[in-house]
């Protein structure tokens, strides 16, 4: 029986994989369009006068196979399919389509604290940090409010008894040590019992904290925040071995190599990844850095946007500000518009992991190399990060046959609960309670900040789930759903 399910999961598997793949070269059915609607693949508004409009011939297929004329195995023709296949090679076809270049600023260029969505002119903020030019800093605690029995509130995975950095509730060494940017995760910072019996697990106290060992200079002692690594590895001073270097970032025993953290696709080269986020160049945004604004450099431009053929509004001289303009590019179809949500959908759920496995395919070693992880969730990341980087990505909704949604509910899956701030308190401790909040607020914000959701209600959006996530606030019949075993219509 398990060999059976489990032949049954793999084959599901390489069938999503597969459809992925399909999504790309060819069209999932037959639409409306093959049904007589002509197909409008190119859009002519904007277009400068020496661009023409491509049009595909109609195959009037009725007239040219009679009606039962044609049978194959007892299974007579039927034009309406012919109509779809005819046309199958049509996304092969290069047509042209306006590509809408932002240029819309944000306030205080974001306090150098955020990135600016130049196409809606909002600010991202990093994490900790919020407001409409992101000069609220947060303070996102690590600890729940402390009770008689418990100082420093009720386990949680930021617990910290040394110093919390609030603009991401992590737990440090903090000022005062020699290495005050060492991570004290966890059981690092508390008691540790012995084993009651041979061969018993040991036991941490979450009321007592450790401070007199990680904080000592006493190379007899167990320390950590004051812990000379090259000591250390010469077995000249002892170390709690219960402190290790979870976050992501870091590197080395004692998290003395500061390493490349995962970002998406790595920032495009138009970036810094700062601990998952995407701190953008001042001419480039997106939660990869991939999407470029009206001052960047045309010879920079991602491979998906070149040649483009530029042309800017006639009333820049007038008004002396661009809010974008437009280029004409030659593409193939389908094409995919990938919504650049607020980051609290993605970047922060990165930025802010405690384990720096979570919902990730990859981190980087000592040496900066990737290291490839075994995270099944972290497909999640590789289709993002795909779409993001594809040749059939498109910045014009209006021409898009398919948009995506980048929700990361792996990371909310993993993350739930793991600091006050992403409490399940009102989610009855329900992981799958909470990641649908995030897909309720994700849908609140595609369907009043665009209007592409409206033109099809949603039947040509895509939404990454990771778990068996369907019965949610709309009906999937309504949207494009993948689904690591299945893809629901």
């Amino acid at each position: 029986m398990n060999c059976a399910w489990s032949t049954l999961v793999t084959a599901a598997s390489i069938l999503a994989v597969l459809t992925i793949l399909h999504l790309f070269f060819f069209p999932f059915g037959p639409s409306m369009d093959y049904f007589g609607v002509p197909v409008n693949i190119s859009t002519s508004v904007g277009l400068p006068n020496n661009v023409t409009q491509i049009t595909i011939p109609v195959i009037d297929l009725d007239n040219q196979y009679l009606p039962n004329a044609v049978a194959y195995r007892g299974a007579h023709w039927k034009p309406e399919i012919g109509h779809w296949l005819s046309l199958c090679d049509s996304s092969l076809m290069e047509v042209d389509i306006v590509e809408k270049i932002g240029g819309k600023s944000c306030t205080n260029n974001c306090s150098y604290q955020g990135v600016c969505n130049y196409e809606l002119g909002q600010c991202q903020c990093f994490h900790g940090y919020a407001g409409e030019a992101c000069a609220i800093k947060m303070n996102l605690n690590c600890n729940y409010p402390a009770l008689p029995e418990f100082p420093y509130g009720r386990w949680v995975v930021s617990i910290c008894p040394a110093h919390c950095d609030t603009t991401r509730a992590m737990c440090f060494c903090g000022e005062g040590t020699k290495y005050p940017k060492r991570p004290v995760a966890e059981a690092c910072g508390f008691k540790i019992n012995l084993p009651y019996e041979p061969g018993a697990p040991k036991l941490t106290d979450w009321t007592k904290a450790d401070l007199d060992n990680i904080f000592t200079t006493n190379h007899s002692k167990q320390g950590w925040c004051n812990v000379d690594p090259p000591q250390a590895y010469a077995s000249k001073v002892k170390f709690k071995e219960e402190c290790d270097c979870k976050y992501d970032g870091l590197w080395g025993l004692f998290c003395e190599v500061p390493v490349e953290s995962v970002c998406l696709n790595q920032c495009s080269g138009h970036g810094f990844c700062r601990g998952g986020f995407c701190q953008c160049d001042s001419d480039w945004y997106g939660s990869d850095c991939s999407t470029p604004s009206i001052s960047s450099s045309v010879l920079e431009w991602p491979q998906w946007l070149r040649p483009a053929q530029v042309t800017m509004p006639s009333d820049t001289q007038v008004s002396g500000s661009v809010p974008g303009f437009r280029a004409v590019v030659k593409r193939r179809r389908p094409l995919i518009y990938v919504y650049d949500l607020p980051p609290e959908f993605n970047s922060l759920l990165l930025e802010g992991r405690h384990f720096k496995f979570e919902c990730v395919n990859r981190i980087y070693d000592d040496k900066n190399a990737t290291v490839w992880t075994d995270q099944l969730y972290g497909a999640q990341i590789a289709i993002y990060e795909s779409l993001l980087a594809s040749s059939h990505r498109t910045l014009n909704g209006e021409e898009a046959d398919y948009f995506f949604v980048p929700v990361l509910d792996s990371c909310i899956i993993t993350r739930a609960d793991d600091a006050p701030h992403l409490s399940m308190q009102d989610h009855k401790g329900l992981r799958s309670s909470l990641t649908l909040e995030y897909y309720r607020r994700a849908f609140d914000h595609i369907s009043s900040q665009y209007t592409y959701w409206n033109h099809s209600s949603g039947r040509d959006h895509i939404w990454v789930l990771t778990r068996t996530l369907v019965n949610w606030f709309v009906d999937c019949s309504v949207i494009l759903c993948i689904y690591y075993n299945a893809i629901y219509m």
